[in-house]
């Protein structure tokens, strides 16, 4: 069964994300020419300074889902209705906390939204203008921590397909909301209020499901975790909410870097470089999330060499997408902004552009070393990583910004996740696996790696210039599927022989007998 659920979540999930990226195209295209680049960059300063709010959560998602897989192999009912209610009433708190911090509700702090408008340099929208889109996200920001709780219970049950495609659903209608009132009526606002109430919707329905397919949740709305269980997730918190606010400070303040010191028209044409490669992020992440269940409910069987095998398996499949996307990236994405979506005028400079594609890459290529620690319980270790990575990111930034520009500041998100993977490496093997031998060999394997696609990425920047020449759809297009091809074909010439392609076809083909 477990294994029907992976297939049938990544299924949907993947699904739900080419939908939605496709869409988000026709969307950012509409907010770029109809509203203006400022627009977008407002959007992405004001998306991040409510994420840095948002650190409130302590990351209890991350120590609520952890627990929950035992409890759900265990079928402890009680277990899992006392982790829901202490999560239900966390994000209530949380709530709270978020629109109150937002909007100048604590005494302790200033009213954000009075001065919200100092994070965009270079900004020609009106002061009430801004205010009212920022209250809209905030709100929107709460409603969500009012409602989603309940959505984690599906994704540690490996059951996400069915929130997967309700979301495909609803947020299809939104984004076409979104492109018709942006094309016609120049009415962002609105398109902003009909999203909320599109996610309002579907969080509500994901309540109403999860009520029904659980029905003791209800039975035992009172039921109140023990003491040992309590004081377990007390003391991950701990840990995971210096990591919590050190990712905050590391994915979300490049932006604010770049909109206070360069200017908000900047953010705004980055933004449509950062939307190709956080979408494609988004989806990996998703993937890697999706999977990650299957991964904790094998990794509660305590076979150390087992869950070696399980990372270097993950890595190569990881690899084999990174080469896809490298290639594509590196080849396609400014013939694509220029040509094809947008314009000359949205174009970024080529190094700024390798920034970008290569920060992505090695995020991709951290993915499996994430994914198997979120299913080891190492949280203490954890946040000691994600402070100094966010540290460095900032100091980093700050110091290479007036003299680079964006490049210092994407040169900064670099350093921090290569920290990131190397700490986690270790962590990973000394700590938990204690197979210190194992690791070179790993270190090998993301050597490989790399050097793989430096060649492939080499290769197709030979053959691309070739085919697209003076550019169009249609030999775009070629090209696309060339970055495809090319890529995998080699990949398969490469490793077809090696125990790690081998030792994934094996299993897959017993999933399909099982």
């Amino acid at each position: 069964m477990r294994i029907k659920n992976l297939f049938r979540n990544s299924f949907f999930s993947m699904l739900s994300q080419f939908a939605l990226l496709i869409l988000g195209f026709f969307s950012q295209r509409a907010m770029n020419l109809y509203m203006g680049a400022e627009l977008v960059g407002m959007n992405g300063v004001i998306s991040n300074v409510i994420n840095i709010l948002s650190v409130t959560e302590l990351g209890i998602s991350t120590a609520i889902v952890y627990h929950l897989y035992g409890a759900l192999a265990r079928k402890d009912e009680a277990e899992i209705a006392s982790l829901m209610n202490l999560y239900r009433k966390a994000y209530h708190v949380f709530a709270v906390l978020v629109f109150a911090a937002g909007m100048g509700g604590l005494s302790v702090l200033p009213p954000l939204i009075l001065f919200i408008h100092l994070f965009m340099k270079n900004n020609s929208y009106s002061l009430s203008y801004i205010r009212v889109l920022y209250a809209m996200w905030l709100v929107r920001t709460v409603l969500s921590y009012l409602l989603t709780y309940r959505k984690s219970l599906l994704i540690a049950d490996q059951k996400e397909y069915i929130a997967s495609i309700t979301g495909l659903i609803l947020n299809v209608v939104s984004y076409l909301a979104i492109i018709l009132l942006v094309t016609w009526e120049q009415n962002y606002l609105l398109a902003l209020g009909i999203g909320t109430v599109t996610e309002v919707v579907l969080n509500i329905w994901i309540s109403w499901y999860v009520e029904q397919k659980y029905p003791f949740l209800r039975q035992r709305r009172k039921e109140k975790s023990t003491s040992s269980l309590t004081k377990r997730i007390v003391r991950d918190l701990k840990s995971l909410f210096i990591s919590r606010i050190s990712e905050k400070m590391l994915y979300c303040t490049d932006n604010l870097i770049i909109s206070g010191f360069i200017g908000v028209g900047t953010v705004g044409r980055y933004a449509n470089y950062c939307m190709i490669t956080q979408a494609i992020s988004n989806i990996l992440t998703i993937l890697a999330n999706t999977i990650q269940p299957t991964v904790g409910d094998y990794f509660t069987e305590k076979n150390r060499q087992r869950n070696y095998e399980i990372l270097r398996q993950l890595t190569f499949g990881f690899f084999c997408i990174a080469s896809v996307v490298s290639v594509g990236l590196f080849s396609l994405i400014t013939p694509f902004v220029r040509d094809i979506w947008l314009g000359p005028s949205y174009e970024l400079g080529w190094g700024i552009t390798v920034f970008c594609i290569v920060v992505l890459l090695v995020r991709i290529m951290g993915l499996p070393l994430s994914l198997v620690m979120g299913v080891t319980g190492l949280f203490e270790k954890e946040k000691n990583v994600g402070a100094s990575s966010a540290l460095l990111n900032l100091i980093v930034s700050l110091a290479l910004v007036k003299p680079y520009g964006m490049a210092g500041v994407l040169l900064g998100t670099l350093l921090s996740y290569l920290l990131q993977i190397l700490y986690r490496y270790i962590i990973y093997f000394r700590d938990f696996l204690e197979m210190p031998g194992e690791a070179l060999r790993y270190a090998q394997d993301i050597g490989e790696y790399l050097a793989v696609i430096a060649g492939e990425v080499l290769l197709m920047q030979k053959i691309v210039p070739l085919i697209y020449g003076a550019g169009g759809m249609l030999l775009f297009c070629v090209c696309f599927l060339l970055c495809i091809a090319i890529p995998l074909l080699l990949d398969l010439v490469i490793f077809g022989r090696g125990w790690r392609l081998q030792s994934i076809v094996t299993m897959v083909k017993g999933m399909r007998k099982a």
